[in-house]
């Protein structure tokens, strides 16, 4: 298993335990929306592991190919195979339903399909425009917000390769990545200490890009490290890296909140500016720990279902948001009336169910729709390799 896993990194083939580390991430990020107050004061929290695991990967492949002479083609042309497809297409079918629904459009939603979604909330000084409302019966709201992360992600995608491709040689980027990951959470706090409450609570530092970035860099600086000489040094210290990261914001959690039971609300002071950044470390902590095979972690996250769950991740964050209205209202419908133990077993078998038929749906469309479109990367791309290029160990 030893052998397999430095094969897998070495060969750049991809590794089977980062599959379960997508699945955690999405799994928690349902569970806010078809479970809501049980569990949003963890769930939230698989976004940030999205942000770092893409970091990581990102960083990875655009380092390996950073002498390749068609390396900006190459990259933006798979990275848009990969995610434009499903998006686009999630698209047009809110389209439609939109037209089908009356849905009560606003202008500035137009840069939701632009990937600057994340922003519309701050302009508009709203939540309510990450609906779009609908007048025929039964009114049920198309919901778009959760497309935000979606759009953070497009714009690292957008800027982090010029500078790997710039920059390119491994100090500086490891120097910027450590820039990154420091002076970011002090952007955090300067905007906590100047910008209006009314922005603060709506999520302004969760949602936007400059004070999210450290995470795709935490993760990017995890990667250029495991292509170099303290590779070996890192994976042995990533057991480290997880539980002290955990234990310190436990006791961070607890040094705010005392022993009360609350959310580990991603709008409080502490979370906001230095918290964030103990959620990325813990999440660089579990991508590395998914990488050592003697651990529990690798276990669980090399596991057929959860590396299933992690195939279809990417459906399911983007259709599970879009069909919660609609299955809990057609699907299953709850009874408050009902005793609290029938209520109980109602609640937790509607949430399996519902899981399952966006699992299924999320599957269909990676076959139907996803598939054909990765089919094509090698067809609208050149592989030809510099022979100059340095050589370094990687993840494609």
């Amino acid at each position: 298993m030893k052998n397999a896993r430095k094969q897998d990194f070495q060969t750049g083939v991809w590794y089977r335990g980062l599959d379960g580390v997508r699945a955690i991430a999405v799994i928690l990020v349902f569970t806010v929306h078809f479970i809501g107050y049980r569990t949003r004061f963890i769930g939230w929290t698989g976004v940030p592991i999205f942000f770092v695991l893409s970091g990581f990967l990102i960083t990875g492949i655009l380092y390996d190919n950073r002498n390749e002479p068609h390396r900006f083609r190459n990259f933006y042309v798979r990275r848009t195979l990969r995610i434009f497809p499903l998006f686009y297409f999630v698209w047009l079918l809110v389209l439609i339903a939109g037209l089908f629904l009356r849905a009560q459009w606003h202008p500035i939603q137009i840069l939701w399909p632009l990937y600057l979604g994340n922003y519309v909330r701050f302009i508009a000084g709203t939540e309510a425009l990450d609906h779009i409302y609908t007048l025929r019966s039964p009114a049920l709201p198309l919901q778009i917000g959760h497309f935000w992360s979606l759009a953070v992600e497009e714009q690292f995608y957008l800027l982090w390769p010029l500078v790997v491709f710039y920059v390119r040689e491994r100090r500086r980027l490891i120097q910027i990545c450590i820039a990154v990951v420091a002076l970011a959470p002090l952007l955090r706090v300067l905007l906590w200490a100047t910008a209006s409450k009314k922005l603060l609570s709506i999520l302004l530092l969760y949602m936007i890009t400059p004070t999210q970035c450290d995470a795709f860099l935490l993760g990017g600086l995890f990667a250029l490290l495991m292509r170099g000489s303290e590779k070996e040094k890192l994976l042995s210290h990533a057991n480290k890296i997880l539980y002290l990261s955990l234990a310190f914001l436990m006791a961070v959690y607890v040094a705010n909140n005392g022993l009360h039971f609350r959310d580990l609300s991603a709008s409080s002071a502490w979370m906001s500016t230095y918290g964030f950044t103990l959620v990325n470390m813990a999440a660089a902590g579990l991508i590395l720990c998914s990488l050592q095979s003697q651990s529990v972690i690798y276990r669980l996250t090399a596991s057929q279902p959860m590396r299933m769950i992690g195939k279809y991740s990417y459906g399911i964050y983007v259709y599970h948001v879009l069909l919660a209205p609609f299955l809990e209202y057609y699907v299953w419908p709850a009874n408050k009336s009902w005793p609290p133990i029938v209520y109980i077993i109602h609640a937790t078998l509607s949430v399996v169910l519902y899981f399952l038929i966006v699992l299924a749906v999320s599957a269909c469309s990676y076959h139907l729709l996803e598939a054909p479109f990765l089919g094509l990367k090698d067809r609208f791309t050149a592989r030809h390799r510099n022979p100059a290029a340095e050589t370094s160990p990687g993840i494609a």
